[in-house]
């Protein structure tokens, strides 16, 4: 009657040996029983051509009779060490076979708890690993040489910003002759507060994910508190997880760049200057074409008609009118050319009235000018000015200014006190240079007549200074409008360009 029972309990013993068999044997690395003399007692794999030999070829056989008289010592030499510790020890190694001379392997050993002559060993295939491994020492080994041996400082960062690392070069650029004085200091000790929040910025950026990498310029400080430009290039190190490791700071010394873009700039700067004088001057040379050809043709026309005139005429009283005539050309004319030549020896000249366009001392040499008007109550100056340096020749501005200040004066026939306004105020594009009077004469700004005008009341000197600066806004972009104002009395706006 106990026979069925007997057998019923054989059986499921049966099934669940071959549940464990089927188990372990579907387990990637490969598991060995050994016996405590170095014999294999058994072998599960789910991968029997992982096996040196047939896995039944194997089983009851000694490792000595198995692998190679040195792989096997080593190999004995660990499972006696693990008999008689009663724990597992590791063991990498290299197939001790030519036909697979680049796989690896790890051994561990492991004990059973209620065996003594016998324990288990699991053999895992390691090459990918051992691969990735030689990989990253490859990888690493060249980093390192490339941080340690880069023209570009170079600088680890921990997570809190410290300094983990850095190259020589970076130590020669900051000045630092003892490694360790820069070691663990926050990196906020080697930037200057004025840039500190944008780097700040750039590793909060970085490290968020936000942006792969930086790029920015910020100001360091080096030894001694002697701070330079430089260029910071941050990236993240991330491990296998995405976690951030440490920063990666490339550091460029911009110190050299900054001096040539300083003196660049510089050049540029006199170039331009340069380049605008010559146009002042080929404008000018142009104004005394025109000066020449028109103004000064009339007067020596004169003479030269009044002389053949003179030639022939034998009235003693005609004589007498057309010597007057001839003084009055003649006077005309070098009155013209005196002023054409002191007009260019002003241009040529060093004072600093004429070579800079500083609305502030045009206004202080007016002042001074007619300062006895001034005092008399007979001519009252404001100015008020927005834009005070021009980039434009002060010295036709000047001679604007100067000749409707005379006009107003010397049109004013109520004797009461003329005011004249300038001012200046920047547009888009453009500065205005705008003058007023409270002159009751219509013609007192009436330049654009005066300069079209031959009567002989009019000063040719003045004309011609009105007619070099006209000539020089117009050449320059600018304009130059003359309208009576009912509220105030007659008004001048000067249209400059803010570059020329």
């Amino acid at each position: 009657m106990k026979l069925p029972k007997v057998s019923d309990e054989l059986k499921q013993l049966k099934q669940k040996l071959e549940d464990f068999d089927s188990l372990v044997s579907s387990i990637d690395d490969i598991i060995f029983e050994i016996r405590d003399d170095g014999v294999i007692l058994n072998c599960w794999t789910s991968t029997p051509e992982q096996l040196f030999y047939e896995k039944d070829f194997i089983i009851n056989k000694s490792i000595a009779d198995l692998f190679p008289k040195e792989f096997s010592e080593t190999l004995l030499f660990i499972l006696n060490k693990s008999f008689k510790k009663r724990t597992g020890y590791v063991l990498k190694y290299k197939s001790p076979y030519q036909s697979n001379p680049d796989q690896w392997f790890k051994l561990k050993t492991k004990i059973i708890s209620n065996k003594t002559d016998r324990l288990t060993v699991v053999v895992t295939n390691i090459t990918r690993e051992q691969r990735l491994e030689a990989e990253m020492r490859i990888k690493e080994e060249k980093f390192n040489r490339a941080f340690k041996n880069s023209s570009i400082g170079m600088l680890l960062l921990n997570r809190s910003l410290k300094v983990m690392e850095y190259n020589q070069e970076l130590q020669s650029i900051l000045g630092y002759s003892i490694a360790e004085e820069m070691l663990e200091k926050p990196i906020s000790e080697f930037i200057h507060a004025e840039s500190i929040d944008l780097v700040t910025a750039a590793t909060k950026a970085v490290k968020s994910g936000e942006k792969e990498k930086a790029i920015i310029e910020a100001r360091c400080i080096a030894k001694e508190d002697k701070s330079f430009y430089c260029l910071i290039n941050i990236s993240s190190v991330l491990d296998m997880t995405g976690k951030l490791v440490y920063f990666l700071c490339q550091i460029q010394d911009l110190s050299l760049f900054k001096n040539n873009e300083i003196k660049l700039n510089q050049q540029n700067e006199l170039l331009a200057k340069r380049n605008y004088e010559l146009k002042v001057r080929v404008n000018q040379l142009e104004a005394y074409n025109q000066i020449l050809t028109h103004n000064l043709r009339t007067p020596i026309s004169n003479i030269d008609m009044i002389i053949n005139q003179f030639a022939i005429e034998t009235d003693e009283l005609e004589r007498q009118v057309l010597i007057n005539l001839l003084k009055k050309s003649n006077s005309k004319f070098l009155k013209l050319f005196d002023k054409l030549i002191q007009t260019l020896e002003i241009q040529n000249s060093n004072d600093t009235l004429f070579l800079t366009s500083n609305m502030d001392e045009i206004c202080q040499y007016l002042i001074n000018q007619f300062q006895s008007k001034i005092d008399s109550n007979e001519l009252y100056l404001d100015c008020h000015f927005e834009v005070i340096e021009i980039a434009f020749p002060a010295i036709y501005i000047y001679h604007i200014i100067n000749y409707l200040i005379n006009e107003s004066l010397k049109l004013n026939y109520s004797e009461k006190k003329v005011t004249i306004k300038i001012r200046t105020e920047k547009r888009e594009g453009f500065v205005e240079i705008k003058i007023e009077n409270d002159c009751e004469s219509q013609r007192c700004f009436g330049i654009d007549k005066d300069l079209a005008s031959t009567e002989e009341d009019i000063d040719e000197n003045s004309l011609l200074d009105l007619h070099l600066a006209k000539q020089q806004i117009q050449s320059f972009g600018g304009s130059i409008n003359i309208s009576k104002n009912v509220d105030f009395g007659n008004q001048v706006s000067i249209h400059l360009p803010i570059e020329n």
